[in-house]
């Protein structure tokens, strides 16, 4: 084997930033113009799409006089941390612009400040601090300076949805509560901006606390599509620039149509382990056989997809998650579904009067897509994965 083999430039499961980032500027460019009019902005869009890669991108190349800052708030376990977190984004934000800093130098003296970092703010003396009161502080602030501050924040649902779970239902509606208040704030329009993203179906972790999804109607939703063919041929050919393994027009189109949605994590999927394969046989020549062999393999291996079964458990009552779990089950063996034969699901489930709504949310998180008046996986990795994790159905 060739000490020299050089593998595609990909990364998997981690975030892709800097060279390994690939630029959706037209996703980019709707969010900024959303931003830029003073709408605060949805990304509700399925697992893998690449959304916390765009809004790093955004975050690294701000627009003058905005700073912008991203985290992921997965972690947080409680509205208190939640309040802390957000009011330490909107310091670190304040301390990276230089006139800001200076006009706030008595304030943040004030405070107490000995550290402002991206972790978190390090205070001096003071014990106690309320973060909410001091957040309902600083934003009214923010009007003066002529700053506008930008807050990326991956992950809402999620916190949300823990906070439910953990039987904190008052927190997570006063978490809804006060971005609400924040957002339609009138002083703020200019001067501040969220971003909220999520890989789960937030109307409906909002619908099950708040019992409505009103709550979010002030919010812009950006589509946010998976590459298109030409896109992700130029994926392909950008990671494989300076391979070992190479891919000709032919052997893309064999293996995007294999793939067929084209998200860069399902593309970097198939050309690591296609890598993995040439470098075992030492034969770098790609063939149909081999595209087929390293599907399978990725299927077999299960953790690359078993969160999104997992998911339907965790966030769905049992008997709504099982309904959706036979409904994937029946279209994975059967290919299609049709509405008479959901109905007919509906029915043995008690779930005639909100199965339309679960369906739609289970097309929003990129779970199936419909096509004719029927439905079908939205990706072939999901449904061999569904299949081999259901490999009978008894239903007709």
């Amino acid at each position: 084997m060739s000490v020299d083999w050089i593998s595609p430039k990909i990364i998997i499961g981690p975030t892709a930033k800097g060279s390994y980032y690939y630029n959706r500027p037209q996703i980019v460019a709707a969010i900024w113009e959303q931003i830029n009019t003073g709408t605060h902005v949805l990304l509700a869009a399925p697992r893998r799409v690449g959304k916390s890669s765009v809004m790093e991108f955004m975050v690294e190349n701000g627009e003058e006089n905005t700073k912008c800052v991203f985290r992921n708030i997965q972690g947080i376990k409680s509205s208190d941390e939640f309040y802390k977190r957000f009011y330490e984004l909107i310091i670190f934000c304040l301390s990276k612009f230089d006139k800001a800093k200076s006009r706030f130098a008595g304030w943040f003296k004030e405070i107490n400040f000995e550290e402002v970092t991206l972790e978190g703010v390090k205070f001096g003396d003071r014990k106690s601090i309320n973060y909410l009161e001091e957040i309902g502080r600083i934003l009214p602030k923010l009007q003066s300076e002529k700053v506008k501050v930008v807050l990326f924040l991956d992950e809402l649902p999620e916190v949300l949805h823990n906070l439910y779970k953990a039987g904190k239902k008052e927190e997570a509606s006063s978490i809804l509560d006060n971005l609400r208040v924040w957002r339609q704030d009138a002083r703020l329009k200019d001067c501040f901006c969220l971003v909220l993203a999520g890989s789960v179906g937030i109307h409906h972790v909002v619908k099950t606390i708040e019992g409505r999804t009103s709550d979010l109607n002030d919010l812009k939703t950006i589509d946010f599509e998976p590459l298109n063919y030409e896109e992700a041929s130029d994926y392909v050919d950008r990671v494989t620039y300076e391979a070992t393994v190479q891919y000709n027009d032919e052997l893309k189109t064999i293996l995007l149509s294999k793939i067929h949605y084209y998200l860069p994590y399902f593309i970097n999927l198939m050309l690591d382990e296609l890598n993995k394969i040439a470098r075992k046989t030492g034969n770098t020549t790609i063939s149909q056989k081999s595209i087929d062999t390293a599907f399978d393999a990725i299927v077999k291996n299960s953790d690359h997809f078993k969160e999104w079964k997992n998911r339907l458990f965790d966030y769905f009552p049992a008997d709504d998650a099982e309904y959706m779990n036979e409904v994937l089950t029946y279209i994975a063996h059967k290919e299609v579904i049709n509405k008479r034969k959901l109905y007919d699901l509906a029915g043995k489930y008690n779930k005639k009067n909100v199965y339309v709504d679960m369906m739609d949310g289970l097309e929003k998180d990129g779970y199936i897509t419909e096509q004719d008046d029927q439905y079908v996986f939205i990706s072939p990795f999901l449904k061999a994965f569904w299949k081999r994790n259901n490999p009978i159905y008894d239903g007709e």
